[in-house]
């Protein structure tokens, strides 16, 4: 498929709804990058964007309430830290009073004969004591939190592998490698922060400027009142910077997924690349992922580079207003000269502070759109079927129904309507029709990928849900067209159907698939390495291996995805002879773009928009107008 340009559309449903200026700027600097993106990215970032519009706000209770949610007995050490956390800064906070009142002292007495110089070493020792005490507890609560954060983090990775076992196949097998990695590692690394440093540190942080504040409306509520006199800034900055921030962090996480997908295609293809001369055509897919990550992430920090420095900005400087006040209050001897020091002393002690508040706010928002892609995989719904000790009765002699089977995939689209066959076993089942038209999805479905919305599909007249995930796996073969091949031997590759299988069933499987002659020819025979993802050898060689492997697997129904998409004709017709020695005594599917396979199929099914248009033989089929103009079509490009 050729990749599609950005343009008005695809960035108006990516990026904004509507048409400003800064959309219309924001389209001619994509278009100024000469990027080509395939429609697959463009599509997981318009459906993230829109996943990120309709999430519903997560507090940061919400957000903490579900971090514990994973490991409930650490709930007591984290409120631990946060106790420790909040003690240090009562410690750390009362060296400013120590301070001030030890300045105090030394300004009273200056110039004259000092008077109970005992007071000032008071001051000294407890303002050195509470600093000592801060480090003290501030270092228990750093050492709680992060025992913590790390023990929730593993659990959080186990919880999210435990949950690939039990979610749709489909799922996996539907979504890129990279996006699922980002997911259990890179997303859950990036958790890491909120979860050892902003639970227990942000109560902390908070409480030292609020008690800063009572303080000095205790002392002088005029004092205390100036404190507040940038906050309108502040929170004009922040709504500035949070300006359509879920959505713009959603296309700068699907960029970053690409980035992974690109990244590690290119390392897992080098020895393809390199056999082939096609270095500068996958590296420009890689450069092209990276200027588009760059893109997002600079049009998503340049959106929120003025709102956050104009909040920065105000947060910082609360003494701007209290600081020349307190002068004025003094000059009128309307304070003490304590007071004029702890006036001076705390809204600069609440700088750092502040800062930390902007950095964790801002976090937050990392944090609560990280934890949207992890919620999404934790809430997949689950395939449910019986344990794998109660085996169902299946009797091989009644072929695969499709009861009025209908099918939506969870964002609630449905792609499949009242779908209705039946096959007998040594016969070919052929689903043909247009791209789009759900061909691949019907075989999925029959495989147990997912579960269908409504119908019923049997295989030898058991309801597939009432069979064990372990037994139907033991029934079907599936094989795709992205057939994945392990970097270990040939023979451990083909024996993947049938563990257990002897040196002569691998060979004779091997002679049906017409794979074992080129693999003889092989330096090592059997012994081989595939090499990464089968990258050692033509697309047609991976398929002749892996319809070995299917062909050696004692199961009772074949599913064939387009398995001959990339076979050249030479191949081809190897591996038409091979789906011929499969179907002895089976059920044999076959999804197929190359109706040339399927022309002696005993029943063609013909697929258009979800639907079943057609049903028969080749030559009743072809008075069809569609399934007539597919074989104009396959003709011509032929």
């Amino acid at each position: 498929m050729k990749p599609k340009r950005y343009d008005d559309e695809v960035l108006d449903s990516a990026l904004d709804s509507r048409k400003t200026k800064q959309n219309e700027d924001l389209i001619k600097e994509v278009e100024s990058l000469n990027l080509d993106v395939p429609d697959e990215i463009m599509q997981r970032i318009e459906s993230d964007v829109e996943k990120s519009e309709k999430q519903p706000k997560i507090s940061m209770g919400g957000l903490n309430k579900a971090l514990m949610g994973i490991a409930p007995e650490y709930k007591g050490r984290m409120q631990l830290s946060v106790i420790f956390a909040c003690i240090g800064e009562l410690f750390s906070f009362s060296t400013y009073f120590f301070s001030a009142y030890a300045a105090g002292w030394l300004i009273k007495n200056a110039g004259g004969k000092a008077v109970g110089f005992d007071a000032l070493m008071k001051y000294a020792f407890l303002a050195i004591g509470s600093l000592f005490l801060y480090f003290i507890f501030t270092g228990f609560s750093t050492t709680i939190s992060h025992k913590t954060s790390f023990y929730i983090l593993a659990k959080l990775r186990q919880t999210l592998f435990e949950k690939l076992k039990v979610i749709p196949m489909g799922y996996l097998v539907d979504n890129p490698v990279g996006k699922i990695k980002v997911i259990i590692m890179d997303r859950v690394s990036d958790m890491e922060d909120w979860v050892a440093h902003l639970m227990p540190e942000l109560p902390s942080r908070m409480l030292h400027p609020i008690l800063c504040v009572i303080i000095l409306f205790f002392l002088d509520w005029r004092i205390g009142l100036s404190i507040f006199v940038p906050v309108p800034l502040a929170f004009i900055g922040m709504i500035t910077m949070m300006y359509k921030y879920r959505s713009r962090m959603a296309v700068w996480l699907s960029s970053y997924a690409n980035v992974a997908d690109r990244s590690a295609e290119y390392v897992h293809g080098i020895p393809v690349i390199k056999a082939f001369a096609q270095d500068k055509a996958s590296y420009g897919k890689f450069a092209d992922a990276v200027k588009f990550y760059h893109f997002s992430t600079m049009k998503w920090w340049k959106q929120s580079w003025f709102g956050k420095a104009l909040m920065t900005a105000a947060m910082m400087t609360p003494q701007m207003v209290s600081m020349p006040l307190a002068f004025y209050l003094y000059g009128r001897n309307q304070i003490s000269i304590e007071t004029l020091l702890l006036a001076l002393i705390l809204p600069i002690a609440i700088l750092p502070q502040a800062f930390g508040i902007i950095m964790s706010f801002e976090l937050f928002q990392m944090a609560s759109n990280t934890w949207v892609s992890i919620q999404e995989l934790l809430d997949m719904p689950v395939q449910k079927r019986p344990d794998a000790k109660n085996k169902a009765d299946i009797d091989n002699s009644k072929g695969i129904e499709f009861d009025n089977i209908s099918f939506s995939y969870h964002d609630g689209t449905e792609v499949l309507h009242n779908i209705s066959f039946k096959t007998k076993p040594g016969e070919v089942t052929a689903i043909v029709g247009p791209s789009g038209g759900g061909k691949s999805t019907i075989a999925k479905l029959l495989a147990g990928f997912w579960d269908q919305s409504s119908g019923r599909i049997s295989i030898g007249g058991v309801d597939t849900k009432n069979i064990s995930f372990k037994q139907l796996a033991e029934e079907i073969s599936f094989v795709s067209q992205d057939n994945f091949l392990f970097d270990v031997s040939i023979r451990d590759n083909i024996r993947i159907g049938k563990p257990d299988a002897t040196e002569d069933e691998i060979i004779a499987a091997a002679k049906a698939a017409h794979c074992h002659e080129f693999i003889s020819k092989l330096p090592d025979g059997y012994n081989t390495k595939a090499g990464e993802a089968g990258g050692a050898m033509s697309g047609g060689e991976r398929q002749r291996i892996t319809l070995a492997r299917a062909i050696l697997k004692p199961a009772s129904t074949i599913i064939l995805d387009e398995a001959t998409a990339y076979a050249d004709p030479e191949n081809e017709a190897l591996i038409q002879e091979a789906i011929s020695n499969l179907v002895k005594g089976k059920n044999l599917v076959i999804v197929a773009h190359r109706l040339n396979t399927i022309k002696q199929a005993n029943q063609i099914i013909l697929i258009d928009k979800g639907k079943i248009k057609a049903k028969g033989k080749h030559d009743e089929l072809m008075k069809e107008p569609l399934y007539a103009s597919l074989w104009k079509q396959y003709l011509g490009e032929e």
